[in-house]
């Protein structure tokens, strides 16, 4: 009967200090963790759309979580002039992955208004509609035109070189 008195013993012993230890590394361990946290700091919204207006000054329209080239980014959507730009600000090194005005500035070989004349060239009417538009990293011109026998043509074309990627027109 001692012995297992003793034994009880023993074992509520190694359970108390067993409890204790985990207690004190589990607190450790939270203190780690939210020191390592506040030194990094997750990236807020904000944070992104001050980072993304550096590269594009511009109204901000839309932030929204995404993954760019692997990473995990915001999407900040900045119209400017009339256009929108998407910057991707790293969430982890809180840097600018993109600087879409450099990229256009290196894509876009042809003007709008000539984009309209090939169009026009095309088919005889009026532009109703023109844009400039990025497309999976390619920019391309949208042009809508009234023909002259009352229907609707609408055409794609390269910003880089001016060839019809896309046409209709309507019967």
């Amino acid at each position: 009967m001692l012995k297992k008195r003793w034994m009880v013993g023993l074992l509520a012993g190694c359970l108390a200090a067993g409890g204790f230890s985990y207690n004190a590394f589990a607190k450790e361990n939270n203190e780690n963790t939210q020191t390592a946290s506040s030194k990094t700091g997750a990236l807020t919204e904000q944070e992104a759309e001050s980072i993304a207006k550096t590269v594009v000054d511009g109204t901000v329209d839309d932030i929204d979580r995404d993954i760019y080239n692997g990473k995990e980014v915001y999407e900040v959507e900045i119209q400017k002039d009339g256009e929108d730009y998407d910057v991707y600000v790293d969430i982890n090194t809180k840097q600018a992955l993109n600087d879409p005005l450099k990229e256009k500035a290196e894509q876009v070989a042809i003007t709008k208004e000539e984009a309209e004349e090939i169009a026009l060239k095309q088919t005889d009417g009026t532009v109703t509609e023109s844009k400039l538009d990025e497309d999976d990293g390619a920019y391309i011109y949208e042009i809508e035109i009234k023909t002259k026998q009352g229907t609707e043509a609408e055409f794609e074309i390269s910003a880089k070189d001016g060839h019809i990627i896309k046409q209709e027109i309507d019967d």
